[in-house]
């Protein structure tokens, strides 16, 4: 072996040794292992056990790898339990771990147990909805009482020609009389039936003082029969074009 490589070697043993530490909290044994998450966060596993028998357990480490990304995780036991059971391994609380085994076997079941974790976290990643980490309605008024300062007014209430009121999230007082309703949708059955409901019933007025535009996140996924069913309210925005949009608007 070159030096070089003799030089590499101890490079990489040294590092490796230093990521995989192992921990002793009363009788338990804990592994932090090579195996990372989709955050680069690494697997830990936990071992208990008596003389003979051992158990290896993540802790919920994959569960609470999809809950800090903001998963919206519900009881997934049954579908998850599916995934780990030709491991031999078990899921119970979102808790994976693996049968009593020979305390012989005690690095194997690690290595099953870290693999599983991984991959169940990636699973949960790639199968279930992240949470909204941000609320675009908050946003899209901020900008609006930024840009638009008194013009802008909040919880507006505008009458329909149904001679109904409705309640429209931001109105904005333009020139010549003119008013700009800027109404935020967000991703929900019932969302988008009140917002199409409230705006067509303004648009119905045919009055040209009035300009209607309602805003969706387009970070969210959203079906094209639920765009074209804001079409039919007014014109929908997507919030990344809103202040553009906005700005020709109340020009």
């Amino acid at each position: 072996m070159s030096t070089q490589a003799e030089h590499l070697l101890g490079l990489v043993k040294r590092g490796l040794d230093e990521a995989a530490t192992l921990s002793v909290t009363g009788d338990d044994l804990t592994v932090t292992t090579h195996c990372m998450y989709p955050s680069n966060g690494l697997v830990k596993v936990t071992l208990r056990g008596g003389d003979n028998t051992i158990v290896a357990s993540d802790e919920g480490g994959a569960l609470g790898e999809a809950l800090s990304a903001g998963v919206a995780v519900r009881d997934y036991d049954r579908t998850l339990a599916a995934l780990v059971k030709d491991q031999g391994l078990r899921i119970k609380d979102g808790v994976i771990f693996s049968p009593r085994m020979p305390i012989e076997a005690a690095s194997l079941a690690v290595l099953l147990v870290a693999n599983a974790s991984q991959e169940i976290a990636r699973y949960l990643y790639d199968h279930t909805k992240i949470k909204r980490t941000r609320d675009f309605r908050a946003l899209l008024a901020a900008f609006l009482e930024k840009t638009f300062e008194s013009r802008v007014a909040h919880n507006a209430i505008l009458v329909g020609h149904t001679t109904k009121p409705y309640r429209f999230a931001n109105v904005i007082s333009l020139s010549d009389n003119r008013r700009l309703v800027i109404d935020p949708v967000i991703n929900d059955a019932s969302s988008i039936n009140a917002r199409v409901l409230a705006n067509l019933d303004i648009k119905s007025l045919e009055n040209p003082a009035i300009i209607q535009r309602i805003i969706y996140d387009d970070e969210d996924d959203w079906a094209p029969a639920d765009l074209n069913l804001l079409s039919v309210g007014a014109t929908p925005v997507p919030f990344s074009e809103a202040s553009k949009v906005i700005e020709r608007l109340a020009a």
